[in-house]
């Protein structure tokens, strides 16, 4: 009597169809998985390159400052006089948030110029910018500016964050 063996070659299509389905599930979360890494790369990014400009803008703000002859402010504007060491120099310096955008504005020889530092666009807006001025009177009974702060209010998507910076005008300086 012959016995025949039947050997197994090869999955069944129920088996096939469950290892697919179990690949897909898997392929599916690694998929999600990645999606979410890449959107928090991208944002976290945008985040870091614009607080990177903020804080150039604010020190290039706060080194003016620190060189002016005279500071004035208004609640969202920052009026800069630097030292005058020959004719034909920038004679004003004026940082003002205007309708989301951030400008500079320099008067040289009585012409303005005017350049947008941070502007509001469908990824950023520019929520905020305050300065608060703290001023003295000298031995002299002149009123001076003691030191000046700036703070600039961005929001990003669902993220708002506040950058800050001070500086105190070096008085009776030599240029």
């Amino acid at each position: 009597m012959k016995k025949s063996l039947k050997t197994r070659q090869g999955f069944t299509i129920v088996e096939m169809l469950l290892a697919l389905a179990i690949l897909a599930m898997l392929l599916s979360a690694v998929s999600v998985a990645m999606h979410a890494g890449l959107h928090n790369y991208g944002e976290n990014t945008e985040i870091a390159e614009l607080t990177q400009t903020a804080r150039v803008v604010l020190n290039r703000m706060m080194f003016e400052v620190r060189t002016a002859d005279a500071v004035d402010s208004a609640s969202q504007r920052v009026t800069i006089i630097p030292p005058q060491p020959d004719t034909g120099n920038v004679t004003e310096i004026e940082y003002e948030l205007d309708d989301g955008v951030l400008y500079c504005r320099r008067t040289v020889s009585g012409v303005q110029t005017s350049e947008s530092l941070i502007a509001s666009d469908e990824d950023v807006e520019v929520t905020g910018f305050s300065v608060t001025r703290e001023t003295g009177i000298d031995g002299e009974a002149v009123e001076y500016t003691k030191s000046v702060t700036a703070t600039l209010d961005l929001q990003s998507g669902d993220n708002t964050f506040s950058v800050t910076a001070s500086a105190c005008p070096r008085r009776n300086m030599d240029y």
